[in-house]
Parts: C-alpha cells; sequence; structure tokens
C-alpha cells in the first residue's frame, strides 16, 4: 500500500514538473519570437547628443550611461559601439603633436594655444662671420582650434573631425647685422622689422582609418588647405627704409632695403602668408597600451596606461612675387602616460621639421660689397626638438597643457630658436 501511495506521489511530481517546464518554455520561445520581431528603429549620433534625458549630463554619462530610462534596443547597441570607438581619452592626447583619435559625432572642441619663440646670437646657422651676432627675434603666436566630429552616415564614410585654425602672431626683430669689410668698409644695418596680425587660415579634414579595436593601432589620414588670408608685405624699417651705418666714418644712409625684394618686404619666414594657396597632408599613428601589453615588471605602473603617438605631415608651398618660402616636412613621435590618477599626464615629445631652402629672385649688392651677387637663400635645413609636457583634465572635457621644448639639431641655414614654450586650453561641448 506504501508502495503505491508513494508510486502517486512521484506521478504527480514528475507531472507537475512538466507541466511548468513547458509553461516556462512556451513562454521564453514566446518572449524570443518576440524580441526577434522588435524593430530596432535607427537613431543617429546626433540624436543621442541631443535627447532630452540626457541633457545635462556629464560627458561619460552620455555616453556609458544610454539606454538607463528607456529600452536599450530603441538606442541601438551598435550606436554604443560607434562611440566607444571614437572615445577620446582626454590624458591619453598629447599636447605635442599629433594622433590618430577622432571627435564623436556631433561633438564640438574648442583649443587655444600661446606659443613662445626667441632666437638670439647663437641661434643663427650658416653665418661664417657672425653677423647676426646683435640680432635678436621674438615671436609669439596664439592659435585658436575649432574642431567638429561628424559622419556621413554612408559606407567608408565614418568618423570624421573638421578642423579650422586660425593664428595670430606678433614678432619683432631689433638691433643691427654687422657686416664685415669686403670691399666697401665695414656696415652696421639697422634693419628692426615688426609683422603682426593674422596667417594664413588652415582648413583639415581628418579622417579614420583603423581603429584600435578591430586592428593593431589606430591610424588616421588629414587633408588640408591655407587660404592666403595672411600679408605678403610686411617690410623692414620704415616702410622699407631702413638705415646703414659705415662704421668706418659713421656716415649714415637711409636705402631701401633690398635684401630680399625690391620693395623691402621681410624674409619669406617672417611674413604672416605665403601669397598663394597652399596644401597639406598629414598621417597619424597612436597606440594605447592595455593590459598584458608591457613587461611584467611594469605592470601597475603608469606605463600600463600609456599611449604612444607617431606621425608625419608635409605642406606643399608655392612661389608668390618671386619669392618661394620652400616647402615643410614634419616628423613626431610621444609617449603619454597618467602620473596621477585620472587628472594628471605627463608626455616626452619629439619633434623634427624640414624645411626647403627659401629662394628670392634677382640680384643683390650687400651695402659692404662693392658688386651685386644673386640674392642669397636666408633658411633651411633640419631642426630637432625633444621635450616634456604636462596634461591636467579636471574633467573629461577640459584640459591644460604646459609644454618646453629644447633644441638638439640645428637647422644649417637660417635662425632657429633654441627652445619652444607652449601653453594650451581646451574644452569639448
Amino acid at each position: 500500500m506504501s508502495k503505491r501511495i508513494f508510486s502517486k506521489i512521484i506521478v504527480v511530481y514528475i507531472g507537475t514538473l512538466l507541466f511548468f517546464c513547458s509553461i516556462s518554455w512556451a513562454s521564453d520561445k514566446s518572449s524570443t519570437s518576440k524580441n526577434v520581431q522588435l524593430p530596432a528603429p535607427k537613431v543617429s549620433p546626433s540624436e543621442i547628443l541631443d535627447s532630452d534625458y540626457l541633457q545635462g549630463k556629464k560627458f561619460e554619462d552620455r555616453f556609458l550611461n544610454l539606454g538607463v530610462k528607456k529600452k536599450f534596443t530603441i538606442l541601438e547597441r551598435d550606436l554604443i559601439k560607434v562611440q566607444v570607438k571614437n572615445f577620446i581619452p582626454p590624458l591619453l592626447v598629447p599636447a605635442i603633436g599629433g594622433h590618430a583619435f577622432v571627435l564623436p559625432p556631433g561633438l564640438f572642441q574648442v583649443a587655444t594655444s600661446f606659443k613662445f619663440i626667441n632666437v638670439n646670437d647663437s641661434d643663427w646657422a650658416g653665418d661664417p662671420d657672425n653677423i647676426h651676432r646683435e640680432n635678436d627675434i621674438q615671436r609669439r603666436f596664439f592659435t585658436t582650434s575649432i574642431r567638429y566630429g561628424f559622419d556621413l552616415d554612408k559606407k567608408f564614410f565614418h568618423s570624421f573631425t573638421a578642423v579650422l585654425n586660425v593664428t595670430y602672431e606678433s614678432s619683432v626683430n631689433r638691433d643691427p647685422v654687422r657686416l664685415p669689410d669686403i670691399g666697401n668698409n665695414a656696415k652696421s644695418v639697422f634693419n628692426t622689422g615688426t609683422s603682426e596680425g593674422v596667417q594664413d587660415i588652415n582648413l583639415m579634414i581628418k579622417k579614420k582609418i583603423w581603429d584600435q579595436g578591430n586592428k593593431p593601432i589606430g591610424w588616421a589620414l588629414a587633408a588640408g588647405v591655407y587660404f592666403p588670408t595672411g600679408d605678403t608685405d610686411k617690410k623692414a624699417g620704415d616702410d622699407g627704409v631702413i638705415s646703414v651705418r659705415d662704421d668706418s666714418t659713421g656716415t649714415i644712409t637711409k636705402p631701401i632695403f633690398r635684401r630680399f625684394t625690391e620693395t623691402g618686404e621681410l624674409p619669406a619666414g617672417r611674413q604672416l602668408g605665403n601669397g598663394e594657396m597652399s596644401y597639406k597632408l598629414a598621417t597619424f599613428f597612436t597606440r594605447q597600451f592595455l593590459p598584458g601589453d608591457m613587461p611584467d615588471f611594469l605592470a601597475g605602473t603608469p606605463f600600463d596606461r600609456a599611449a604612444i603617438h607617431w606621425g608625419a605631415a608635409y605642406r606643399f608651398n608655392f612661389e608668390h612675387d618671386g619669392v618661394d618660402p620652400g616647402d615643410k616636412a614634419t616628423i613626431f613621435g610621444s609617449m603619454v602616460m597618467p602620473i596621477y590618477k585620472d587628472y594628471l599626464s605627463f608626455q616626452i615629445a619629439s619633434v623634427s621639421m624640414w624645411q626647403a631652402n627659401d629662394t628670392y629672385e634677382g640680384n643683390f649688392q650687400f651695402p659692404n660689397a662693392s658688386s651685386a651677387v644673386p640674392r642669397p637663400d636666408f633658411r633651411g635645413g633640419w631642426i630637432s626638438l625633444v621635450g616634456p609636457s604636462f596634461i591636467y583634465s579636471p574633467d573629461p572635457l577640459i584640459r591644460f597643457t604646459a609644454s618646453v621644448l629644447r633644441r638638439v639639431v640645428q637647422p644649417s641655414l637660417g635662425p632657429s630658436p633654441p627652445y619652444v614654450a607652449n601653453i594650451g586650453f581646451s574644452a569639448a561641448f
């Protein structure tokens, strides 16, 4: 009797279990079927940025907390992939040199920088008689850059950043050039000149080609144009008229400064513009280190969170009114690593720049010479600078930078600064 009761209990238990399992399976199947049929409306990145419930939130919340108050499927998972791929770690962007990051679609960034350059007596190359030993140059540059991330929403046309660069320059050279006697007595040439105003305006488009999410490194290309907005008629002295003193007799004359042009202009490098459209191409690479990339003895150190950046750029310049400023090339590399939480990082950078010799048509008779010669080139060759930078980011949208680069290679001809100091600020919104 007890066995029969026990058998009935077992049968009832198994039947009940199967019944609930079938209900659960049917429910799961119905839910799965329903989820598969649910549409996933397309939502553009700009709509994500402008949506009501994301307004007023911090930058990281807007990109990492999508779907908190709405169904995740409505926002599309692919959008999060896009945002993560395009997100720029603020502490890993270099203060000096380029990088392969691009801005997320719909995001603006405004950056400013102030650069200081001084050239003194020992900073003139290709000057065997040291005629510029007393000729100093001071240059200041204030640059505003406006950047905007956008996406054309078509195959191969994703991940762009447009960049507009506007630079205001203020520079002056002081004190005389001392010319030795080579047939017409030694002369002191007082050719002080000032350049102040807006340089040629630069517009660049940057395109991400590779992302480190699916490639070993990040890679981006850029192309740009310089519009001839800067003046090319900055002159020495008083509208091109300078003072020349004969060191033997003390006689002072007031000739036109014809060293570079017939009308008294300063050299090409001191002009605010080139007078012609010029063009620039650039390539950028970035490798952000991940846990396990570094040797074991560096694990857990700032190197474990570092990023390296390198690349090159080339600017094509053209002759204008008999003056050819020469093409320019730049090669750069840097390493950036956080050193204090997510607020402060340190960068070491190397920048090498090549300047093709500038050329000036026509002949010129130096004041200390007795005959005219073809106008000689004024500058050209390679210059290399190396130095540190500090990057402070109190908020992912805000950055402050400070850099000092020292010259380690001097060009073969013309003036070059012994150091370059730069401070910067940027804000995204």
